[in-house]
């Protein structure tokens, strides 16, 4: 226990610059998924903050490399995603019904029950929460001139995945 409060002191002591999906946002989300797994949350809780994970490392990457390529910054959240979350699906066996049923006669493409891992679900809500909390914290950030507070990408990110796991976890 005393190691732990160590630990937290030291973190809380540190002098960290602020940046934007940066090693501890990471860290951030992936204290939540090993959290939600140690709480027995549900598999789609997981997927959140692994999906959380994966796009913020693909984000952190790109901040960190040069430009080469044009949507260099893109592709490298898309395979960052990809990369995580594909090897790890076929671990994960729980799958849930979602039934798509927009329009058309019985039988047809858009009327029919589709079978997705719940893994892969968690992950997409989990990648589009954290990229609006990022696009919203640089929106403030712009309107703003600087951070409204210390931490805000940090604040914004968690705070959305926190939003997006009551959702899922009351609607699952």
């Amino acid at each position: 226990m005393k190691i732990i409060f160590l630990f937290l002191l030291a973190l809380a002591l540190a002098s960290v610059p602020a940046a934007a999906h940066c090693p501890l946002c990471t860290g951030a989300v992936v204290a939540g998924a090993v959290g939600a797994k140690y709480l027995g949350l549900d598999v789609t809780i997981i997927g959140i903050f692994s999906g959380a994970f994966a796009i913020s490392l693909g984000l952190w990457i790109g901040r960190k490399i040069r430009r080469f390529i044009p949507f260099q910054t893109a592709i490298l959240v898309i395979a960052s995603f990809l990369l995580t979350i594909l090897p790890a699906m076929p671990l994960i066996k729980d799958t849930v019904y979602v039934p798509i049923l927009l329009a058309g006669e019985p039988g047809t493409l858009l009327n029919q029950i589709y079978f997705v891992n719940k893994l892969l679900l968690g992950s997409i809500i989990g990648g589009i929460a954290t990229l609006l909390a990022y696009w919203l914290h640089v929106f403030v950030k712009k309107q703003r001139g600087k951070v409204l507070f210390p931490f805000q990408g940090i604040a914004f990110t968690v705070g959305a995945l926190v939003i997006a796991s009551m959702v899922t976890y009351l609607v699952m």
